[in-house]
């Protein structure tokens, strides 16, 4: 039997972590969370998810910047150390080009907006990590 894909859930929001980490659990994969960048940050480098889920308004350190570090750290590690990073947000910028440019800058593998259709939120996560096989 094989582990299940873990996944990092980062959010200050306890109401949206709960329901991310039901339907993730649901879907067959296993949880983590952290609930600021700091967290973020220390949480995958010491056990590196298969993905992160990470919102953009957080405490401490922004989303963008957590994912901008993590990517520049995965770049000096070894090929296990490497995974997708989805962004969560209900920020959005005063124009398209804006939004580009803060996305790359991130070099974050996909942006979400909240609200969510939490099916297809989950289904972006199944298509970022096509290498492994989840029950449902």
């Amino acid at each position: 039997m094989t582990d299940k894909p873990v996944i990092l859930i980062v959010d200050d929001d306890p109401d949206i972590v709960e329901t991310l980490d039901f339907a993730l659990r649901r879907r067959g994969y296993s949880v983590r969370v952290a609930y600021d960048g700091q967290e973020a940050l220390a949480s995958a480098k010491t056990s590196p998810p298969d993905l992160m889920v990470l919102d953009v308004m957080l405490p401490g350190c922004n989303g963008y910047e957590v994912s901008r570090k993590l990517k520049e750290w995965m770049t000096q590690r070894s090929e296990g150390s490497r995974f997708p990073i989805m962004l969560l947000t209900a920020r959005r910028l005063n124009s398209v080009d804006r939004e580009e440019f803060v996305a790359t800058w991130s070099k974050a593998d996909s942006v979400m907006y909240k609200p969510f259709a939490l099916d297809r939120l989950v289904d972006n996560i199944a298509d970022l990590t096509p290498q492994v096989a989840v029950g449902v």
